[in-house]
């Protein structure tokens, strides 16, 4: 077997095709998509999966900060937890955590050097596996090494068919808000979208969820009862108080209240889903004390939604990609700076809802500079800064990567509109 190094192992992933129909695919293009390649990979490999206990993490906002909150909880009550989420910002490593920390470069290459012989064989076969259908069973056969009590997937796209849902089933099924995104994938209306995300559903696991729109909710209802579980709702959080520093909240169930460093008014919704999560896994066996529970919220990071980076002046980068991801931004850019305008740092991928979104946030806007996102679906900056202009807002393509050669007169800054974009943006 050939020990791979860890540059070889991100190169053969920056060269792998994305798993995406080809052009001329004329069906429903969620059906294109199957977890047979993954499973046959899985299969060669011992099924790695079938040895762990799982919580999965589906919805379209809010994934991955409930997917923190839960991991950081576990890890204080002492359990050694996996996290595997997705997209990474910056590195492949940040998609595979063990009680918070990355997968080391020698850890990746490892792992990937027993993969890649079974992949080959499959490819030799005519079987491709994807990019995240490999990097998925890479996390299995980490977890499992690390011997990991339980483990925290969070659902990349979708759900039916998405690379993590050929885990048997998880002791606790969690779903955050449900909106419109991938639309060309996952369907055109909320019950489509909610269908496919649903597909995470199994027997034998307890599902919780955010509140939900009616469309979302009825079909939770559905599918619920015909894998006979269960299905709770997570109660809105209460707000203390609120400062750039963190939040305080309570929660209707407990009787006292919690503090995160997490900030923007939908993380302690997100915290919230994940306290009902924990009472769950405790009805499993988990012992989690208050404390724990306490700490954890309170510990928890997670970089890249309304994530302050620099105070004077406020600059704050938010990874929100649809409509529902800009109207929270919104409501939070005007919780905690009020009648302030703020000066935006645009770029959006072009198979967004970039109107949508606009219409979110332009009427905070004092001026806005637009940037190409690093991905191939970007929306043109020229084209972006047309479109603003037109709405009658101030625009023009940022031609730097430094967000203080700004000008000196901005009271606050934010950075949104894509994760992929924070990758590319320097600060000082």
């Amino acid at each position: 077997m050939k020990n791979y190094s860890y540059e070889e192992a991100i190169e053969f992933f920056k060269n792998l095709p994305h798993f995406v129909p080809p052009a001329n695919f004329k069906g429903v293009m969620k059906d294109f998509f199957s977890l047979d390649a993954e499973n046959a990979l899985l299969e060669k490999l011992g099924n790695p999966h079938m040895d762990l206990k799982y919580n999965h993490v589906a919805g379209t906002n809010g994934k991955g900060s409930t997917s923190a909150f839960i991991a950081t909880i576990l890890k204080e009550a002492n359990y050694k937890v996996g996290c595997f989420t997705s997209p990474f910002l910056f590195t492949y490593n940040e998609m595979f955590k063990v009680n918070g920390t990355d997968i080391s470069d020698d850890e990746f290459a490892r792992i990937f050097s027993l993969v890649k012989p079974s992949y080959d064989e499959l490819y030799a076969e005519g079987i491709s596996p994807s990019e995240y259908e490999i990097l998925t069973v890479m996390s299995f056969i980490y977890f499992k090494e690390k011997g990991c009590d339980v483990v925290v997937m969070e659902v990349s796209m979708g759900g039916r068919v998405d690379t993590t849902n050929v885990i048997p089933s998880p002791l606790v099924t969690v779903i955050t808000p449900i909106s419109y995104d991938h639309m060309t994938i996952l369907g055109s209306t909320l019950s489509e979208i909610a269908t496919e995300k649903a597909g995470i559903i199994k027997q034998g696991t307890k599902v919780v969820s955010a509140p939900q729109e009616k469309e979302v909710q009825q079909v939770l209802s559905k599918v619920c009862k015909e894998q006979k579980v269960s299905l709770e709702y997570a109660s809105s959080p209460c707000l203390v108080s609120r400062s750039l520093k963190g939040q305080e909240f309570m929660v209707a169930e407990f009787g006292s209240s919690f503090s995160t460093g997490l900030l923007g008014s939908y993380q302690i919704q997100n915290g919230a889903l994940a306290i009902l999560a924990i009472e769950k896994l405790k009805a499993c066996g988990f012992f989690i004390s208050d404390s724990a529970l306490k700490e954890g919220i309170r510990k928890t990071k997670w970089f890249g939604r309304f994530t302050v980076i620099r105070e004077n002046p406020p600059v704050i980068i938010d990874g929100g990609h649809n409509r529902q991801g800009a109207a929270v931004l919104a409501e939070s850019l005007r919780a905690y700076f009020k009648d302030k305008k703020i000066t935006f740092v645009l770029g959006i991928l072009k198979d967004k809802e970039v109107d949508v979104m606009l219409d979110e946030l332009l009427p905070l806007a004092k001026e806005v500079y637009t940037m190409h996102v690093p991905s191939p679906r970007t929306l043109p900056a020229d084209e972006l800064a047309d479109m603003i202009t037109k709405r009658g807002i101030k625009a023009q393509v940022f031609k730097g990567n430094n967000i203080m050669e700004l000008e000196d007169d901005a009271e606050v800054i934010c950075i949104a509109g894509s994760l992929y974009l924070i990758s590319s943006l320097a600060v000082d």
